[in-house]
């Protein structure tokens, strides 16, 4: 949440913000972030959801599709990178087709594994373990 201290931080699970256009894989996909122990901050099918989402929770890593029925999410990428929050694309996008400036990112291909989604997100979060 927003103010949260670093004690409220440290007895919280890590929060994930999933940003995806299908309601069922955008369910999908919380539950498999959920059975990793991390806490499913919203599930945002637009990027002014995701964006709102962003101006009103703290978040610890994002999931996130890039082409979101048409709209792409990179301003929400964008603003994760001002914050310092990393985040993983999930998409059927061909990675050659991602911007430069986040070709660095990881890249879970869909159709995704859970164990693929769950190491991603491990990856991006060293040294913090879920809740």
């Amino acid at each position: 949440m927003l103010g949260d201290t670093p004690h409220d931080r440290a007895n919280r699970p890590l929060a994930v913000l999933i940003v995806e256009d299908d309601a069922a894989l955008c369910e999908a996909i919380g539950f498999c972030v959920e059975q990793a122990g991390y806490e499913v901050v919203d599930c945002a099918q637009s990027v002014d959801a995701a964006l709102a989402t962003l101006g009103r929770r703290t978040v610890d890593a994002a999931l996130l599709d890039i082409n979101l029925q048409g709209e792409l999410v990179y301003p929400v990428a964008n603003a994760l990178t001002e914050r310092g929050v990393p985040f993983v694309f999930v998409t059927g996008q061909n990675p050659s087709e991602i911007p430069e400036q986040y070709r660095h990112c990881p890249v879970v291909p869909k159709p995704y594994y859970d164990a693929a989604l769950c190491a991603a997100l491990a990856s991006m979060l060293p040294g913090k373990q879920p809740n």
